[in-house]
């Protein structure tokens, strides 16, 4: 009523600077009453008025105060684009406390558009903005987008934590829709957590307050946590009437006849400047048939590039088959030399060991500190027997045979059969 009252005397006078600062409270008022319609229009004066001037303060605070208009009508990408043009006044002109505001605008839309890591990024630098220049509940507020964060996250004891650091300042304040929101939201997270009780006093408690000022946001938030509580509880009956609450109240703050006084609006302030942009197009549309020529011999390119990098994948791709075949022969080449030098040397065993007795055999062999057993297996090995021939052979388990071979290696410092041998014939 007051500020409409300065408003009619603003009129009669040249203060238009003072005309524009009533014009955007009058739009901050009926935005938190959530009538559109109203905030719109307000905004939208205030905003052509600031032009004309050219004072950017006043320009960004309309800009900021549409974007969040379009927040509660939840068109996101053209609150977006406003909050963005608002911010971009504020880091020219280094005004700190109004970039702290649009980053946290900013980062509301990503929130509401489940972007949470560009959210964050948003939210804590306008907390860092907030702490280095602080006012009021600033840095209260953006405690409680950092816990609305958490919470659309999944994290509800972090939501709780950042909820509860904000608390504090908003009491002291009084900021009615800010307490209330905080502590439905912490009651939110407390039915997550199962901690019923102490959910539902929180939840009543914020919808009490939401009532006070009838933030019918906050109202409708309240109402939908206790249909989760009445629905979590059993109390079915309950939850149905607090469902019916919820619905009522949605149906109130999103509108067909809000929705189409909003569009009117916003085509009555662009209808000022679409002379300016009819002469754009016709610049755009010859900037458009250029990049569409560039475009079109860009295609060509790509293509050819793309032809020569599948032929010559292909050319890799036989050469590597041809080197694995190569490689493949090689190996098979190397086995069966390998086998042969096995023969070789089996035979060249059975020739020259078949009749030698252990007794000698153990003489030769007396440096190396063999046990009787291990001269037994050795002469096997010379004789070209498998472990499980000499297993059967000795009357002994398969896993000894293997530890008197790996003792034998160790003690003539050779690594397989082959070399063990060798060594034999060495001698």
């Amino acid at each position: 009523m007051y500020h409409k009252r300065s408003l009619n005397y603003f009129n009669q006078t040249t203060d238009t600077l003072s005309k524009i600062k009533c014009l955007n409270s009058l739009g901050v008022t009926y935005r938190k009453l959530n009538l559109e319609k109203e905030a719109f229009d307000y905004y939208f004066q205030a905003l052509k008025l600031s032009e004309i001037v050219k004072d950017d303060r006043s320009i960004a605070i309309a800009l900021n105060g549409i974007g969040n208009v379009f927040i509660n009508t939840e068109e996101f990408d053209k609150a977006l684009y406003y909050f963005r043009k608002a911010l971009a006044i504020e880091v020219k002109n280094k005004n700190y406390k109004g970039q702290e505001y649009g980053q946290a605008n900013i980062g509301e839309v990503f929130l509401s558009k489940k972007s949470y890591d560009s959210a964050y990024y948003y939210f804590d630098k306008s907390l860092v903005l907030a702490k280095k220049y602080p006012r009021r509940e600033g840095v209260a507020i953006k405690y409680t987008l950092l816990g609305l964060l958490y919470q659309k996250k999944g994290d509800y004891q972090k939501s709780i934590d950042y909820y509860l650091q904000a608390t504090p300042s908003l009491t002291k304040n009084n900021s009615i829709r800010y307490l209330s929101n905080a502590l439905i939201n912490i009651g939110i997270n407390q039915l997550h957590l199962e901690h019923y009780q102490k959910a539902f006093e929180n939840i009543s408690e914020g919808l009490k307050s939401a009532k006070t000022i009838n933030s019918k946001e906050n109202i409708m938030l309240g109402y939908n946590a206790l249909v989760d509580y009445y629905s979590l509880t059993k109390d079915y009956k309950k939850a149905l009437n607090a469902q019916k609450m919820a619905g009522s109240f949605h149906d109130s703050i999103v509108n067909e006849t809000s929705q189409k006084s909003i569009i009117s609006t916003k085509i009555a302030y662009e209808t000022a400047i679409k002379d300016k942009q009819i002469q754009k197009l016709a610049q755009e549309k010859e900037e458009s048939q250029q990049e569409a020529k560039t475009n079109f011999f860009r295609l060509i390119i790509l293509s050819i590039i793309g032809v020569l990098s599948i032929l010559a994948f292909v050319i890799i791709f036989y050469l590597y088959r041809k080197n694995s075949d190569l490689e493949l022969q090689h190996r098979n080449s190397e086995l069966q030399q390998y086998i042969l030098q096995i023969n070789e040397l089996k035979d060249q065993s059975k020739q020259s060991l078949v009749s030698t007795d252990q007794e000698n055999f153990t003489e030769k062999f007396k440096s190396f500190d063999l046990s009787k057993r291990e001269i037994e297996v050795l002469i096997n090995i010379a004789n070209g027997l498998s472990n499980d021939e000499i297993a059967d052979k000795m009357y002994i388990s398969k896993n000894t045979i293997k530890t008197h071979i790996k003792n034998i290696y160790m003690k003539l410092d050779v690594k397989n059969r082959i070399q063990a041998i060798k060594k034999v014939h060495a001698f």
